[in-house]
């Protein structure tokens, strides 16, 4: 067997992984477990090119000058490098890029077509001359990404805070030479954030918040959703209760925990079916949530998003806490 085809087999092997990382993702299982946590954040060396830079894994990235074809192997970097590069510069994007039910960038993927990043022998055609990773992509595949002689850049898709969302796409902006356009879209997403921020009046008895997917998962402490739920001054119930950042619960325990409110995502088309089943639930129609009709669904695409898109999930959850007071 060539070098050529060891490689293209290895990378075939990998884009199975990536796809099982991938369908961990939507349905609120843990990424991170699929591969070691971020060492530290990533840095950007240098005001102008040529740039050093360091990923989440702390390898190190020497750039003479802007990279002009960019590759993308997951959502979260595929939504930031649309929202601030000319779609025609990406040329490999994650699998999500063009499903509206998921990527907020699906019109612009779409559009441009872009080579999904599993298929491997498309990431060697393509040729980017940098390809962003989740830091959770198995090391396998960035591996034999880099022996084929593309330069690989692992970013931390699994967030905690907006803040470091922002950080993110300013890094993002330093790779790709569009720094102030990573600025301006980080004026507009901690703009959108402080709006929200401010739908809630001083005073309000803090709303008690239970994400309860259709897969009886959940998002508790450590979650960028419990940051959100927090940052707006109401309880995440999850973690009240001791739940990891993704976790699954069941019905009898979200009758106990009786919340104010349950979150979740919902497919295009699909509220109606999906508010009507939630409220036949018996564990959630005895909670005040159930009786109230306080049932909040969230297009899977912000729900699950672990980009700047993540900001409207706090705007409709600030409208419904808070939004008729005003």
């Amino acid at each position: 067997m060539s070098s050529a085809s060891r490689i293209v087999l290895a990378l075939q092997m990998a884009a199975c992984a990536l796809l099982l990382a991938a369908a961990f993702r939507f349905v609120g299982g843990a990424p991170a477990a699929l591969s070691r946590e971020p060492e530290a954040p990533s840095t950007v060396t240098g005001d102008a090119f040529p740039r050093v830079v360091r990923d989440a894994h702390g390898d190190t990235l020497r750039l003479e000058q802007p990279p002009a074809r960019l590759g993308s192997q997951a959502l979260s970097t595929d939504e930031f490098l649309f929202s601030i590069v000319p779609a025609a510069r990406i040329v490999i994007a994650s699998p999500y890029a063009a499903d509206p039910r998921y990527s907020f960038v699906a019109d612009l993927a779409g559009a441009t077509d872009p080579a999904k990043a599993t298929d491997p022998e498309s990431i060697v055609l393509r040729s980017p001359e940098v390809l962003f990773v989740s830091h959770t992509a198995r090391a396998e595949y960035v591996e034999q990404v880099r022996a084929s002689g593309i330069p690989v850049f692992r970013m931390t898709t699994v967030f905690e805070q907006l803040e470091q969302i922002a950080s993110a796409l300013r890094v993002t902006g330093s790779i790709v030479g569009e720094d102030e356009a990573a600025e301006r879209e980080i004026r507009r997403f901690l703009e959108r954030i402080r709006a929200a921020k401010e739908l809630a009046a001083p005073g309000d008895k803090p709303a008690r918040i239970l994400a309860f997917s259709n897969l009886a998962h959940t998002f508790g402490a450590g979650s960028l959703f419990d940051r959100i739920v927090t940052d707006l001054g109401a309880v995440n119930v999850a973690a009240e209760q001791g739940v990891g950042p993704y976790g699954s619960i069941t019905s009898e325990q979200v009758a106990a925990w009786n919340p104010d409110w349950i979150v979740a995502g919902v497919e295009p088309g699909r509220a109606t079916t999906e508010r009507d089943r939630l409220r036949a639930d018996p564990g959630i129609a005895v909670t005040h949530a159930g009786r109230e009709g306080q049932i909040l669904l969230i297009e899977n695409r912000a729900y699950l998003s672990m980009s700047h898109h993540a900001v409207v999930v706090m705007e409709m959850l600030a409208a419904a806490l808070h939004g008729g007071k005003r």
